[in-house]
């Protein structure tokens, strides 16, 4: 590429350069060297005329094309006896090789046509601004001077005979007659030439070299971003990604290994789970032991009349349990005898037993069921049929389905696992994938397929219509 640039600018300049090949290096081309010569020669016509006032409608300081058009009022007939002949049908430069030799055919041309006038002939002092021209020209011509401000003293007769001759001279007359006068300040032309033709060239150079040099950095900068490009998958396992950032296979995946510890957890909790013990027996509280304990600590004696009276004191002793925490009671006596075991075995037939109640047995709650897979090649007609779906992946399984038996009406579906890692081989069957998938065409190597959107099943006689495709990504 080194060697390139130099042959690319070389190439620009040879293209530049013929079209001034006349013309060397800050000298002013031939266009611009006519103008010149024609601005003295109406300048000395309109000065000789005695109308010095129409030289400030003269443009040159333009294009010889600019002064044509400025000398077209032809008052003074510049344009029509003097400019056109000469200039305007060319015929002069046939056979001229060199542009010195065409501008010497001019000049000398110019002068013949002004010394033909027979009243220029007769008036010395025409005669004389007539020959200050001719030099000027002449000098222009062969040495580049340019043409000064030339004396333009007339005499006042002589606009008598400039009238006159607008009527009778007809060869080279009062139109024919000029040399340079005062004019507008103006720049000379040839300087601005100079300036055209050395920056724009330049510029125009310097804008094809920053062009090819913008084209050389958008290359390198692809290039760069390229390499990028492929480095970055080797770095990315490295690097821990954000629980927000990951795809919708990953959160898949995560989901189905939570599911899947969930379930052999609360199987195994269920398997080291006791087996349910036996309801125990209704305890029985012996409420006629405490009544008979009562009863059997009076010494055993004839029941007489007050009986009833001591009776109802041992029931007030028994309602009233602070007197009897607060006193120690006598320690019970059991007498011997038949006495003692007969109230006992009566009150205890009396009092029913209590049976306190048992707590049932909770029953082991039924384990919730997991979600799962299924495997298929491919749609028919805009659904995934029952029979094609397959438990285990099969080498021709493009597509993973998820079930979820809290809906069974809907399903999910994306790449298989197995088949999008093989990503060219994705990228190399993308028109088979339009059924199901929704994508970009991949335009170059492909080394990468992410799922960005799963597509979404609805059951539908038997078979699982397409209700959104899923959305891929080639990269």
């Amino acid at each position: 590429m080194k060697f390139c640039l130099p042959s690319l600018l070389l190439l620009l300049l040879t293209l530049l350069v013929p079209a001034r090949a006349q013309t060397a290096p800050g000298q002013p081309t031939l266009d611009e060297q006519k103008v010149q010569i024609w601005c003295a020669t109406v300048r000395y016509v309109y000065d000789d005329n005695g109308r010095p006032n129409l030289k400030s409608k003269l443009n040159c300081g333009g294009s010889l094309k600019a002064l044509e058009n400025s000398i077209k009022a032809d008052s003074q007939k510049v344009y029509s006896l003097l400019y056109r002949p000469l200039e305007g049908q060319g015929e002069i430069y046939k056979g001229l090789n060199s542009n010195e030799a065409r501008l010497q055919k001019l000049t000398s041309q110019i002068v013949a046509k002004l010394k033909s006038s027979a009243a220029r002939r007769a008036n010395p002092a025409r005669m004389e601004r007539l020959t200050a021209l001719e030099t000027a020209l002449t000098t222009y011509v062969k040495s580049g001077t340019p043409i000064g401000t030339l004396a333009a003293t007339e005499a006042p007769e002589n606009t008598a005979d400039f009238a006159a001759d607008d009527t009778t001279v007809t060869d080279a007359g009062l139109s024919e007659a000029g040399v340079t006068g005062p004019g507008p300040a103006r720049p000379p032309a040839a300087s601005e030439s100079v300036m055209d033709k050395l920056f724009a060239p330049l510029a125009l150079i310097m804008a094809l070299l920053s062009l090819v040099l913008f084209w050389l950095m958008s290359r390198k900068v692809a290039a760069l971003a390229e390499r990028l490009g492929q480095l970055r998958p080797l770095a990315a396992p490295t690097t821990a990604s954000p629980a927000g950032h990951l795809t919708a296979t990953q959160r898949r995946e995560v989901e189905q290994l939570v599911d899947q510890l969930v379930a052999q957890r609360m199987a195994a909790d269920l398997a080291e789970a006791p087996a349910p013990a036996e309801p125990a027996t209704p305890a029985v509280f012996p409420a006629s032991a405490f009544i008979s304990n009562v009863l059997l600590a009076t010494p055993s004696a004839p029941i007489d009349t007050p009986a009833p009276v001591q009776t109802q004191a041992a029931a007030t002793v028994v309602e009233a349990p602070v007197a009897l925490s607060a006193v120690p009671a006598p320690p019970l006596v059991m007498p011997a005898g038949s006495p003692a075991t007969a109230p006992r075995d009566e009150f205890t037939s009396l009092v029913p037993p209590v049976p306190l109640p048992a707590t049932a047995a909770a029953e082991p709650e039924p384990a919730a069921q997991a979600q799962f897979t299924r495997y298929a090649a491919g749609p028919v007609d805009g659904a995934f049929h029952e029979a094609d779906l397959t438990p285990e992946p099969q080498p021709d399984s493009r597509y993973q389905l998820y079930f979820d038996p809290q809906w069974p009406e809907l399903a999910t579906f994306s790449l298989a696992p197995d088949f999008a890692r093989q990503a060219q081989a994705v990228a190399n069957q993308a028109d088979a994938l339009r059924g199901a998938c929704r994508f970009e065409p991949p335009t170059g190597p492909v080394s990468h397929v992410l799922v960005e959107e799963e597509g979404v099943l609805s059951q539908q006689a038997g078979r699982w219509q397409l209700e959104q495709l899923a959305g891929l990504r080639f990269e």
